[in-house]
């Protein structure tokens, strides 16, 4: 079965359906403006792929996380300028808290300061 003859079935059991009587060239021809309709669906429905949706969805999550990344980066020079100025470090110190609360300096070499 080809194309053809499946559009040209779907429209002689529609018409046997509906009690319409049509001849084979009928038939022949309203499936081939049937199936020519079938092919331009789209350009008149747009429904965009499954891709752009998903492409949504991640540009959304990497966006969010982006955002996240960027309030961390600022809580932690924050703490990181606080401690310096609590413990009278240079400003130019590289001052660093660890995921335990500790403080370190890294000046040439690794210091826990607290």
């Amino acid at each position: 079965m080809d194309n053809s003859d499946y559009w040209s079935e779907c429209v002689a059991i529609a018409a046997e359906e509906c009690g319409a009587t049509l001849t084979a060239e009928q038939i022949e021809h309203i499936a081939g403006s049937v199936e020519g309709a079938h092919e331009n669906y789209g350009m008149a429905f747009y429904q965009p792929p499954a891709s752009d949706r998903i492409g949504d969805i991640e540009r959304d999550w990497r966006k969010k996380l982006d955002d996240l990344q960027r309030e961390f980066d600022a809580y932690r020079n924050g703490s990181e300028s606080a401690m310096r100025r609590a413990l009278g470090e240079r400003s130019s110190s590289n001052i660093s808290i660890d995921s335990e609360g500790r403080v370190f300096r890294h000046d040439g070499r690794t210091e826990q300061l607290l």
